[in-house]
């Protein structure tokens, strides 16, 4: 019944958001690079491609601290791009922020532009990324959502590529009904003078997803629109988890990043719980009879959920592997709340938080 609300409501008001903006305003983007020698590369040829007027936006990568020859690929990629520039962190002079967040904080110090647009160092734009984001823009929007898709040609990677698509499937379903559960932050665009208005990343209690934690905290304000629209070909590429260890850190982080959301995201985790557990050792307690429709429905929820998404965005292949992902799902879901067992540290990007 949550999933057929989420669709009925969420998804239709999702499918309705008007274009607001025929203007083109200024944009600047920022990315924050730490030891991405093996992707940055690929990241900055796609903010080179971009399909906007070269005097109407700026891309700001932030050097986080690199170790390795992430600068010098980035100062060569850059080199003649009057609207290009790269900073350099060398150590964390603020004790309120630290990490990303901090990275991100310095590049928007310096950002010219009344839209900030965020990416990720191991991810790819497409050509149209900033005019599909922008023209959802009006005095009143905060945050424009956008969507992530996985590459990668192994089963394991094609399963992580479903996951990343239900549950942004929820999350922009969850902000047709002005109630957003997440965002992502490689994928981002916000208002600047909103941004600042709450006092940016460094007012923010530090978290290890500062993007959900500004979208939370702009969410309590209770007078922005936060927008998660279905553009076709509007979404960006990012790289799967290359193992199991890399795909447990990056779970672990959410799963602490994430336990601060509001009651829908507590409703939402709630059920996914039972129904993972229902799925495991259901027909252990229950009458096969009861079991296998109970079943059918939590698989036709998920599809319903997520299908329309997918044909929007035309990435129909990846649902080849929807039925695998059901067990991966309940597996890792059912397994995810034992990660603290461990400890609350988290590894990221060679820190530990």
């Amino acid at each position: 019944m949550l999933y057929l609300f989420l669709y009925i409501w969420g998804y239709r008001n999702i499918k309705k958001i008007k274009i607001c903006n025929h203007n083109l305003p200024f944009v600047s983007v920022i990315v924050a690079a730490r030891n991405e020698e093996r992707n940055i590369r690929k990241c900055v040829n796609s903010l080179k491609n971009i399909d906007y007027p070269d005097d109407k936006f700026e891309v700001i990568i932030v050097n986080d601290r690199s170790t390795d020859s992430t600068k010098g690929i980035i100062e060569e990629e850059i080199e003649g791009l009057k609207n290009f520039k790269i900073i350099t962190i060398e150590e964390y002079n603020n004790p309120n922020i630290n990490g990303k967040a901090f990275a991100l904080s310095n590049g928007i110090k310096e950002a010219k532009g009344e839209i900030i647009m965020t990416t990720d160092a191991d991810c790819a734009v497409p050509t149209g990324w900033i005019r599909n984001a922008v023209k959802y823009f009006d005095k009143d929007t905060a945050f424009v959502c956008g969507f992530t898709m996985l590459e990668g040609k192994n089963i394991f990677t094609k399963l992580q590529a479903m996951d990343w698509l239900y549950l942004e499937s929820i999350s922009s379903s969850s902000a047709g009904i002005n109630n957003a559960l997440s965002c992502l932050g490689n994928n981002l665009a916000m208002n600047k003078d909103i941004y600042d208005s709450v006092g940016g990343y460094e007012k923010l209690k530090f978290s290890v997803t500062e993007d959900l934690t500004l979208l939370n905290t702009i969410k309590k304000e209770k007078k922005y629109k936060i927008k998660y629209p279905i553009i076709p070909s509007g979404y960006v590429m990012s790289s799967a988890c290359a193992n199991l260890k890399e795909l447990y850190r990056q779970k672990k982080r959410w799963f602490r990043g994430g336990t601060g959301i509001n009651i829908l995201g507590y409703a939402v985790g709630f059920f996914m719980l039972n129904v993972n557990v229902l799925m495991l050792c259901g027909y252990l307690l229950l009458p096969l009879t009861y079991y296998f429709p109970l079943v059918f429905l939590k698989i036709f929820s998920d599809f319903i959920i997520s299908f329309p998404v997918a044909k929007s965005l035309k990435v129909l292949h990846i649902y080849k592997y929807f039925i695998p992902f059901q067990f991966y799902f309940m597996i890792y879901g059912l397994l995810l709340p034992f990660t603290f067992i461990w400890g609350y540290k988290i590894k990221w990007k060679d820190r530990k938080f």
